[in-house]
């Protein structure tokens, strides 16, 4: 919303314009002043945004942003609200109403994920003239979404095991190569390092039907064992 709402604002070499850091500065102060039930009573993140930018305005146009780590220090010090930059951002920041600001999320970000999204979830969305319709976009993008997640976690689960098997069938095993497995494998999926494990002890268990138990081998299996 910041890069958007308030584009010629932010982003000027004026030394008055808003920084991200004040809005981190912002949501600090919110979270250590702001009581629970502010956060939890009433679950409208708009309304909630609406608030916390109109109590920007005000540090804006009084020139006070007390820094959340640093005693006495006022990250507005240098900013000076006669000047026409200073004056644009309060007015910016207080015009802001939960109207305009639902209008600018829906479109900017539910809009852009039904596009995403197959051709009949997409057109649900040439209707949203009531709360209803909106609900329904938005339940029909969340419903795919996670369908389309599990099949995809699904596709990678079942490769990485085929290139698991390849792997080690094809490449001679050593210590330092099962390291970087198994610090790998966890990042896609936990069962991933057991059956790259399992598959680890049938090679070497082949390998010494085939062969003789080696030194290296017996170094990979004690790793194995140990982690």
């Amino acid at each position: 919303m910041k890069n958007e709402r308030l584009k010629g604002i932010e982003g000027s070499s004026d030394a008055s314009t808003l920084r991200k850091y004040h809005i981190k500065t912002l949501m600090l102060w919110a979270c250590e002043l702001k009581p629970r039930s502010w956060w939890t009573d009433d679950l409208n993140p708009i309304r909630t945004c609406v608030e916390l930018l109109h109590t920007l305005s005000v540090w804006l146009s009084e020139t006070r942003c007390r820094h959340y780590f640093i005693h006495d220090c006022n990250l507005l010090d240098h900013v000076d609200n006669s000047l026409s930059t200073s004056q644009l951002a309060v007015s910016e920041l207080m015009s802001i109403a939960e109207t305009s600001l639902c209008d600018w999320f829906i479109n900017c970000y539910i809009r852009q994920c039904a596009q995403l999204c197959p051709q009949h979830i997409a057109q649900l969305f040439d209707d949203v003239t009531t709360s209803k319709r909106l609900q329904n976009v938005v339940a029909a993008v969340v419903d795919w979404k996670l369908n389309e997640l599990t099949t995809s976690s699904y596709s990678t689960f079942v490769y990485t095991q085929i290139i698991i098997a390849g792997a080690v069938s094809r490449d001679w095993l050593t210590v330092p190569s099962c390291v970087c497995w198994m610090r790998e494998l966890p990042a896609i999926h936990e069962d991933l390092l057991v059956y790259f494990v399992a598959v680890v002890f049938l090679h070497v268990a082949f390998k010494i039907l085939r062969n003789a138990l080696t030194d290296e081998l017996l170094d990979v299996l004690r790793y194995d064992t140990i982690r």
